[in-house]
């Protein structure tokens, strides 16, 4: 994956994306953006890329981030998940006003929209490869891909509820949600035996008089399914 380590600073991003808000995505030029932020134009395509990288450059680091967490994490696999994915919400939070103008601006821009779903594809990605490195032997085939999804669809309903008012605390909303979600995965990544046998319970009455073979005949017969 080739996202960015690294992202401008979080000022200079805000101001790039209030321009873009105010002024239009299409009719803001990046050389009339670069202006806008106070760089010059090689400062600006090298701190930022296009006029796209500007809007998106908080999802690099995160993609980056998410990647090398992943990688080096030694928590178990459950946990990594949650506390990787809550770590992308945070980071994508820390500016509350870019994440806002963020927000609109895609809501407007159909071909910022059209990006957003290619991000949404390498977080997935990002996520389903982790999962079947550490996924346990006989793991079902669709499991991996499944989680990987649900882990996004999981954070972006937390970020558009804090986006529209919804929520205040989105980090410990999504965390919740999380480990709902990943527990129902839990036998599969944590390993342990999974779910419990279900136990039954059968209280008998019978005649003092009858046989022991006649009493253990009629309890088998109640504990058929």
């Amino acid at each position: 994956m080739s996202a960015r380590a690294s992202a401008p600073p979080p000022e200079s991003s805000t101001a790039a994306i209030r321009h873009l808000a105010e002024r239009g995505y299409e009719a803001t030029t990046a050389e009339a953006l670069a202006a806008a932020v106070g760089m010059s134009r090689s400062t600006f395509f090298r701190r930022f890329g296009s006029k796209d990288d500007v809007v998106f450059a908080d999802h690099d680091l995160a993609l980056a981030r998410l990647e090398a967490a992943l990688d080096e994490t030694s928590l178990a696999p459950t946990e990594a998940l949650v506390t990787a994915t809550t770590d992308v919400l945070r980071l994508l939070l820390r500016d509350p006003e870019a994440a806002r103008l963020r927000f609109e601006l895609m809501r407007v821009t159909p071909a910022l929209r059209d990006r957003e779903l290619v991000i949404t594809h390498r977080y997935e990605r990002v996520f389903t490869r982790y999962i079947r490195e550490v996924q346990q032997p006989g793991t079902p085939a669709w499991a991996a891909s499944t989680l990987g999804a649900s882990l996004v669809a999981a954070h972006n309903a937390s970020l558009r509820a804090w986006l529209r008012g919804r929520i205040d605390d989105a980090a410990s909303a999504l965390t919740r949600d999380l480990r709902d979600l990943t527990g129902l995965y839990r036998r599969w990544l944590d390993g342990g035996d999974g779910p419990q046998e279900e136990t039954r319970v059968l209280v008998a009455v019978y005649d003092a008089a009858a046989s022991p073979d006649r009493v253990l005949d009629e309890v088998a017969q109640r504990l058929r399914p």
